[in-house]
């Protein structure tokens, strides 16, 4: 069967033909295994590409450790969402709403000196938030702008009650800017990244809204900035505006929840494996293990099928909160 690669695998080839280090041949490497077509006569190729991506992950590892300390934070769960923001716009404060960390919080600014993960739950998931220090031109670490390139997603967080909010929102993109990271709304195909730019998918969080009761403060900031990003109004301090913010940063990662099913046994609906929006059945399949993706012959579903168990192929592509029945 011919592999039939895309234009965006061929750019994502050139780019990585022509990348210098590590770091920028890693990025092209998984950009290349997320756009490939998925289908058998591309296994190989496939098998390839995360063959070369562990590599290069060791590479970079090893290289973490002769340096010494290392700030980038591991990620766990579902995905990785980086919380993004200038000194004092309460960004500590969100993640002790959202999750069981305790870091420091005080009112005096570059209290975050060293990112901070802790974890937030959306139903039967877990997603990792980590508070990173803030973006300032007086401070700020090379390790927060590799933190940000490394996440899934990202929460900008803007004081409302500053001096001058629409200031602050600017110099943090300006700055975000200077070291190609751009903010870009959540439904941005990935298709779009390219290797110099890394666009991640974020959202726009007006935080310390207590102080503007009248709401007369958000809608002239909303309008003053014209933001692209989605925006939201909270006050993490008050704990309100964020009732459903966990399941907005599920969209955010752009991940589906599929479940196990062994054969003759009910399904395992507490752990989730979640994979990516547009994942075939072969895909799932290398998530439970690397043999089932060799071996698969084909697969039942339950859920989004056209009946309960329904027999599928390996390209089959799976929708959330399918049951996968694996048959090898």
């Amino acid at each position: 069967m011919a592999a039939n690669l895309s234009p965006e695998y061929i750019k994502a080839e050139k780019e990585y033909r022509a990348s210098k280090t590590p770091e920028e041949k890693l990025a092209c490497l998984q950009r290349m295994l997320s756009v490939i077509p998925k289908h058998k006569g591309t296994e190989k190729i496939q098998a390839d590409l995360k063959r070369k991506i562990s590599q290069f992950k060791d590479v970079i590892e090893h290289q973490s450790k002769k340096k010494g300390l290392s700030y980038r934070v591991k990620p766990e769960g579902a995905g990785q969402i980086v919380l993004i923001g200038p000194p004092n716009s309460g960004k500590s404060s969100l993640l002790a709403a959202m999750t069981h960390a305790e870091p420091e919080i005080a009112d005096y600014p570059f209290t975050t000196r060293e990112p901070i993960p802790g974890m937030a739950v959306y139903q039967d998931i877990k997603i990792q938030m980590v508070d990173l220090p803030p973006v300032s031109r007086e401070h700020c670490e090379n390790f927060v702008f590799e933190n940000i390139r490394g996440a899934d997603g990202a929460l900008l967080v803007i004081d409302l009650s500053a001096p001058d909010p629409i200031e602050e929102y600017q110099q943090t993109i300006q700055l975000l800017d200077e070291k190609k990271i751009q903010p870009v709304p959540p439904e941005t195909p990935k298709e779009e990244e390219e290797m110099s730019i890394r666009r991640i998918r974020a959202r726009l969080l007006l935080n310390k809204g207590d102080r503007d009761p009248t709401g007369e403060m958000a809608s002239l900031v909303r309008e003053m900035l014209g933001s692209p990003l989605p925006t939201r109004v909270i006050s993490a301090r008050e704990r309100f505006g964020l009732e459903t913010l966990a399941e907005e940063w599920f969209r955010l990662l752009h991940v589906i929840r599929v479940y196990s099913k062994q054969p003759g046994k009910p399904p395992d609906l507490e752990a989730p494996f979640t994979i990516p929006i547009g994942a075939t059945v072969l895909d799932f399949a290398g998530h439970v293990h690397k043999d089932f993706a060799e071996n698969l012959k084909y697969a039942r579903i339950w859920g989004s099928a056209k009946f309960d168990g329904q027999v599928v192929h390996r390209d089959h592509v799976l929708q959330d909160r399918d049951i996968v029945e694996l048959s090898i």
